[in-house]
């Protein structure tokens, strides 16, 4: 890997060399001259054992020239390195990497503010996507079987984005000057065959204490690419032997207990060993035919209960033909294997997550990218997992393995939705076929990972969302309104709608809130 520091924009990067990818990680600093969140870092821990103001203590440690970060490294064992990290803020920004993996860092993390590239602005022309290294595989077949099905998504992706284009402007009749508006709708419908390998950016502002955590979780991942992509957070941000001269990592010393830690691998492996011999088989999957018919919402009242859903969701992900049965002598085992992996330094993370009220059903994964970003809501998402069975993810017919998006469902467009079906069924019978050869020339864990970037983000997989009724009502007001993606726009109002039938409280935000309608021109050109 090679470093650089750029002192006029104030940004230090580094950048992988290996030959497979093209991985950046950049930071943006506060200060290049010091260590800025490591000052406020110290700052803060000084601040909570004073009776002082906080201009007397920084005035204090100005005269005195004070070392905040080599200060910060002796009073850690006084405070804890949690709390102190917690107030070391970092913007990184991770390039190149493939979608599915910013999708997971957003997923891993409640407390994260980022963005990633939008699929609307990106040149798809001459696609850049992740690669199958002859490390990892050595059969050119499989290698060159895996490109020319991301390349058949692309020429897909480009042949039907200019159909899709002269649909819509023919159905909603689009003047010359909404143009602009029928480009992004197109977009909306069209980006439902792009391949979850293809590269993308995101930036995100963190504490140094959860970039230490993603780091540690990413490193322990049986993915090549969280792996390498940890590594280089590793040596950008925490100490390393990669010297970038002029730059002066911020909080270096606040990167800590970064080692993988294996402690959910090793539950989930224990745990998932323990309900197999009660598990009964995968359910017969019988499409809902679109996200919101396949949505359900209940109080959520068992923590326990909910704990092995996650769990037997990773085994079966369409569901399990009969419910898992558990007694006294069952918990008691679980928590064994549980508390012995994990305590106060060691979380379960998104499987043990949970809420008052629960949603759950299938959703396209471009779906389910957006309503990711909602991260006051406890999120369980199978496919995010590196256990989840991804046979058993794909055991269904292939026009059962996807959502199209619902401006399709209209019935003058019903010979595009048609051409969509044919491409969409074509693209998951090779998925299929190549991931069932590939695993004779592959690592498991590796061809589980590689067949997760060919699924389009038409992909239906399963999810399972926790909220309070702050976070639903947030949740409803600002997805369901004109503007956004019809998609969650039709998802939300269903929940919604489902809210209203548990308790009439919700009748007044229903009765307010207009029903997204797939069929109004007046809707499919609002984008406020």
């Amino acid at each position: 890997m090679r470093g650089f520091f750029n002192e006029k924009l104030q940004i230090a990067g580094i950048a992988s060399d290996s030959k497979w990818n093209e991985f950046k990680v950049n930071t943006l600093l506060q200060n290049s001259k010091q260590k800025q969140p490591s000052i406020n870092a110290y700052l803060g821990a000084r601040y909570s054992r004073s009776a002082d103001s906080i201009i007397d203590i920084a005035k204090e440690i100005i005269e005195n020239n004070t070392d905040a970060a080599d200060r910060l490294e002796k009073i850690f064992h006084g405070y804890g390195h949690k709390s102190v990290g917690d107030m070391a803020d970092l913007f990184v920004c991770v390039e190149n990497i493939p979608m599915i993996t910013a999708m997971k860092i957003f997923y891993l993390n409640s407390v994260i503010a980022g963005q990633e590239r939008s699929t609307r602005y990106q040149d798809f022309k001459e696609p850049k996507f992740i690669r199958i290294s002859e490390e990892v595989c050595k059969e050119k077949k499989i290698r060159e079987e895996y490109d020319k099905i991301i390349l058949k998504q692309m020429n897909d992706y480009t042949r039907l984005l200019e159909m899709t284009k002269k649909a819509l402007k023919k159905y909603y009749k689009i003047s010359e000057d909404e143009k602009s508006v029928l480009q992004a709708r197109s977009f909306d419908v069209a980006r439902y065959l792009l391949p979850m390998g293809l590269q993308t950016s995101m930036g995100a502002v963190m504490s140094a204490r959860n970039w230490s955590e993603l780091i540690s979780y990413l490193s322990a991942g049986d993915s090549v690419v969280d792996n390498e992509v940890g590594n280089l957070l590793l040596n950008l941000l925490g100490k390393s032997d990669i010297e970038i001269p002029g730059y002066i990592r911020e909080a270096d010393g606040l990167i800590r207990h970064t080692d993988a830690n294996y402690c959910r691998k090793e539950s989930t492996k224990e745990v998932l060993e323990y309900i197999k011999k009660d598990l009964s088989s995968q359910r017969e999957y019988i499409s809902e035919g679109c996200e919101k018919r396949s949505c359900t919402i209940s109080y959520n009242s068992n923590t326990i209960d909910t704990l092995l859903t996650h769990y037997e969701l990773l085994l079966n992900p369409l569901g399990s033909s009969n419910e898992l049965e558990y007694d006294e002598n069952d918990s008691k085992n679980l928590g064994k294997i549980l508390f012995k992996n994990h305590c106060h330094h060691n979380l379960l993370g998104n499987i043990a997550q949970s809420g008052a009220i629960k949603i759950e059903g299938m959703s396209s994964l471009g779906t389910l990218k957006d309503l990711n970003r909602h991260r006051s809501m406890e999120r369980f998402v199978p496919l995010f997992h590196d256990e989840i069975d991804i046979d058993n993810e794909l055991n269904r017919d292939s026009k059962d393995c996807f959502f199209l998006c619902n401006y399709l469902e209209i019935e003058e467009l019903k010979e595009l939705r048609a051409e969509y079906m044919n491409v969409l069924c074509g693209t998951y019978d090779s998925i299929k076929q190549w991931r069932e050869v590939s695993q004779e020339f592959m690592d498991e864990e590796l061809s589980r990972e590689y067949t997760k970037y060919l699924l389009p983000h038409a992909h239906s997989t399963r999810y399972c969302f926790y909220a309070s009724f702050d976070d639903l009502q947030y949740t409803i007001n600002l997805r369901v309104k004109p503007g956004g993606h019809i998609a969650y726009r039709e998802l939300v109002y269903s929940w919604l709608e489902l809210l209203n039938d548990m308790d009439c409280i919700w009748s007044s935000l229903l009765e307010s809130i207009p029903e997204p309608d797939i069929h109004s021109r007046e809707q499919f050109l609002d984008r406020s």
